[in-house]
């Protein structure tokens, strides 16, 4: 089984290629962003503006009209600040363009492509639902994912893993990666990567102690301010729980029990597949893994099916390849999650056959990493037969 991400990436040797490809593709990506008016971006925006006027309020203005808060940590703010000081169409043009810059960053360090396949892939990945929403709404995954590839799979650099740190002062879920660099004992970028994250919470202390104190203390927990947990778009172990049980309350023990196990298993898949120099594999799984324990997981989170995606193909066997990558793709490009009832609290009262396909990104997630671990496991047998056989 080959799952790691092919190395001697293609240079970009037609940058005016890529340019034009980037701003025809954006062009998609600002159709497809119209239904839902960067409202992610405003509120980044609102944060950013908060923290450089009022720091202390930064989590007591809500965006006007709509009433939603900013939710991430001080650190965040700091780095969306810039783009609340220009005008709103100026901030989501180039957000939107650094976020397909960064789509094609995800798949240069995924697969070994033709600059021209890159760009077909990028554009064709633009339709995955995930990717429409993020796009829409103006999110920042595709840029954390980026960030997180580039630094753990790119080119050796003397401070790698400091990038994973910072994003998870950005967003906590990729402190996953940290743990991952801790399993493998590569412990010079855990160690960048702690005090990455580290320096995000001192810095969100030292430009506002109040608002970081109010983070670290009430917020970090508390998942009632980000939205419904039971809501369609919550695709992680929390969202299908709440929504079995019909308690909005979220999943319970049970939950943290499945997430207790679900981050126990991953990282222990993906420490044998990093020493078994499945890097791309090992960093996918923990993407995955991610979103799964995550008490919430929106649908625009799921841009690691990309990366994972291209493992998954190299994983099953060829003649499996077509409709596999078919099925893979058409079924993150109809967003299936959305055909039930999804509003008013309706996916309390889903049938069986609604539950299926209203938690279809997770079960089809699982279904594939189970698939991975079985080929895997062939993979590891296969080899040890040849090595008795060599040396027999």
């Amino acid at each position: 089984m080959t799952t790691r991400a092919p190395l001697g990436l293609p240079r970009i040797t037609r940058p005016r290629t890529v340019a034009l490809g980037i701003c025809v593709i954006a062009g998609i990506a600002l159709v497809l962003a119209m239904p839902h008016g960067f409202l992610d971006l405003r509120v980044y925006r609102l944060g950013g503006a908060t923290l450089l006027q009022h720091p202390g309020e930064l989590y007591d203005v809500h965006l006007p009209g709509i009433g939603l808060p900013f939710t991430y940590p001080p650190f965040a703010a700091v780095m969306v600040a810039p783009f609340s000081i220009v005008p709103a169409p100026v901030a989501a043009a180039t957000w939107s363009v650094l976020s397909l810059i960064c789509l094609f960053v995800i798949w240069r360090h995924s697969a070994r492509l033709t600059p021209w396949a890159l760009l077909g892939v990028t554009a064709a990945s633009a339709f995955l639902e995930p990717v429409r929403q993020t796009l829409g709404f103006g999110q920042i995954n595709l840029i954390l994912c980026a960030v997180i590839l580039a630094d753990l799979l790119g080119r050796k650099h003397k401070t790698r893993g400091l990038w994973t740190g910072l994003a998870a002062g950005v967003k906590l879920t990729p402190l996953i990666f940290i743990a991952l660099l801790l399993v493998t004992r590569q412990w010079k970028a855990a160690l960048y990567a702690s005090a990455g994250f580290a320096g995000t919470v001192v810095l969100g202390f030292l430009i506002s102690p109040s608002a970081t104190a109010h983070y670290w203390v009430s917020l970090v927990n508390d998942t009632k301010h980000i939205g419904g947990i039971g809501y369609a778009s919550n695709q992680s172990w929390n969202g299908i729980l709440t929504r079995l049980a019909g308690n909005p309350d979220g999943g319970g023990p049970v939950w943290m029990v499945l997430v207790l196990a679900t981050a126990v298993a991953a990282l222990a898949f993906a420490r044998l597949l990093w020493l078994r120099d499945q890097p791309l594999a090992a960093v996918s799984i923990c993407g995955l893994a991610g979103l799964f324990c995550s008490p919430i997981s929106w649908s625009h989170h799921w841009v690691w099916i990309i990366p994972f995606g291209v493992v998954l193909l190299a994983a099953v066997p060829s003649r499996a390849r077509i409709p596999v990558g078919v099925g893979w793709y058409g079924l993150f490009v109809l967003g299936p999650i959305w055909w039930p009832p999804n509003t008013g609290d309706r996916e309390f009262d889903w049938t069986f056959g609604q539950q299926l396909l209203g938690n279809a990104y997770l079960i089809a997630a699982l279904v594939a990493v189970v698939v991975l671990g079985v080929q895997y496991a062939r993979s590891t047998a296969r080899s040890d037969r040849r090595q008795e056989a060599m040396s027999s």
